[in-house]
């Protein structure tokens, strides 16, 4: 007697089968959207918090990496080599680039700033004393950037999206 089918064992193959099918560029880049659209919101409205901006950042974070990798599983990367570069932003720019994605040089230095600093981990927690990071008009920015960019080809693929 087989057991149930949700109980048998999946070969490697399968599972990431599995994953790419339900981890699309599309969803990806839906997901990203609503990251960036929820810190431009907070933007509108006045926080009654001691540090109302750090939501926000940790927002246009999230939302960035996403569309980077929104973009690279459009261009056939998949969802095992994206688990490779991890929230590399450093080697996710550097994929970006190599499959043909463009960067305006404020992208460049807000990406280079998240890579080479631990500010998309500290946007978590508290921080004090001196450090850089980028501004939050910065950040909107290049989120905004690669959201166009990401859109632009998805929609070059022929894929679906809003």
């Amino acid at each position: 007697m087989m057991p149930p089918k949700h109980l048998q064992a999946h070969s490697a193959a399968e599972i990431e089968a599995d994953a790419n099918e339900r981890t699309t560029a599309v969803g990806l880049y839906h997901y990203a959207l609503s990251y960036r659209r929820a810190a431009d919101a907070l933007g509108t409205v006045k926080l009654r918090a001691t540090h109302p901006e750090s939501p926000r950042e940790f927002l246009y974070y999230h939302a960035i990496e996403l569309f980077l990798k929104a973009y690279l599983r459009n261009v056939g990367l998949s969802v095992l080599a994206l688990k490779g570069l991890s929230h590399s932003t450093g080697k996710l720019q550097s994929e970006f680039l190599e499959h043909g994605g463009e960067l305006m040089d404020e992208d460049r230095e807000v990406l280079d700033i998240m890579h080479k600093t631990d500010v998309v981990a500290q946007s978590r927690y508290i921080r004090t004393g001196a450090f850089t990071k980028p501004t939050l008009q910065a950040l909107a920015r290049t989120a905004k950037s690669l959201a166009e960019t990401a859109r632009r080809a998805l929609k070059q693929s022929g894929l679906p999206i809003r």
